[in-house]
């Protein structure tokens, strides 16, 4: 009898062993994707969603997945027919990551997706922009909910509107840029959208700003002009898959045929670190699946033979 239970209870350790080394690899089968750190490259090479239209400048901001608030940020500059990078940082958007493209509320503490024009900038002093620039005072205010002027912004306004002279005195609104969504002249402003999406400094997680050092937030600031653009989601979001590889004798694509990639281009100029969200890699997954469908058929195998000899046992003894 006592023998009996210790083969079960070997038996059902199998099967448990088994269980257990198939299901983190079942739980992490599905990895966000990893960052794209040449965007400018992509854009060149027509390998984006969004176009960038006329604009000198554009800034990309990704995450590796939408339900991730730390992202990467990249400027680019056009060069040609194509774009170069000329800088690179690490930042955080809203709480919650990126809304669907057209799905953003407000309250969701969620960031916008899509590409969004640059017209506007506010902070404490202007850096020298042709942005239309607002120098943030007592009495500034960005319209929020049933304002007259919602997402715009104002002076004196409501208790609803945004105070932006607080938010520029906790460090959020030294220097900013107004990202155009749900706002003219990319849209008109659909009340209960969100508001008050702006490019700021602060370099923490927000209620859906973009949030950087204050370096490259002023920096943005004054190299942005009226019709440049700022591309935003997840990397499954805004690029697309690059086209299978040609033989030498094809025509070369834009991206070949664009000036050659600095070496900045080809890797970020600020270590990504591991709060981006970039998961690390699990090389280990496949092996351990692998023992695991082997333990689990070797223990159901087991059983069966169990039953068959038991019920043998039976049969003799009868």
């Amino acid at each position: 009898m006592a023998l009996r239970h210790i083969r079960r209870s070997l038996l059902l350790a199998a099967l448990a062993a088994g269980f257990i080394a198939v299901l983190p690899s079942a739980v992490h089968a599905s990895p966000a994707s990893p960052q794209e750190t040449a965007p400018c490259t992509k854009l060149s090479a027509h390998q984006t969603r969004y176009s960038s239209g006329t604009a000198s400048r554009v800034v990309f901001v990704t995450a590796t997945d939408a339900a991730q608030n730390a992202v990467l940020i990249t400027g680019c500059v056009r060069n040609g027919a194509g774009y170069i990078q000329e800088w690179q940082q690490t930042g955080f958007i809203g709480k919650n990551g990126f809304a669907p493209e057209g799905q953003l509320r407000e309250g969701q503490y969620r960031s916008p997706t899509g590409s969004f024009s640059a017209t506007e900038a506010l902070g404490r002093a202007d850096p020298g922009t042709r942005l239309l620039y607002h120098t943030v005072n007592p009495r500034s205010r960005w319209g929020g909910p049933g304002s007259p002027a919602y997402n715009n912004y104002v002076e004196g306004g409501s208790p609803a509107d945004e105070n932006l002279w607080y938010w520029m005195n906790q460090g959020t609104y030294e220097q900013a840029a107004v990202i155009n969504y749900n706002r003219l002249p990319d849209a008109a402003p659909a009340p209960g959208a969100d508001y008050a999406i702006f490019f700021g400094a602060g370099n923490r997680v927000s209620a859906g700003c973009v949030s950087t050092t204050l370096e490259t937030s002023t920096r943005v600031v004054k190299t942005l002009v009226p019709g440049d653009r700022f591309i935003m989601g997840a990397v499954s979001d805004v690029f697309l898959a690059a086209p299978p590889a040609t033989s030498p004798s094809t025509v070369s694509s834009p991206a070949a045929s664009s000036p050659a990639a600095s070496p900045a281009q080809a890797a970020p100029a600020t270590t990504t670190s591991q709060s981006q969200g970039t998961p690390a890699a699990d090389t280990g997954g496949p092996t351990r699946v692998s023992l695991g469908l082997l333990l689990v058929i070797g223990g159901a195998g087991a059983v069966a033979i169990s039953l068959v000899l038991r019920k043998r046992g039976k049969g003799q003894r009868s």
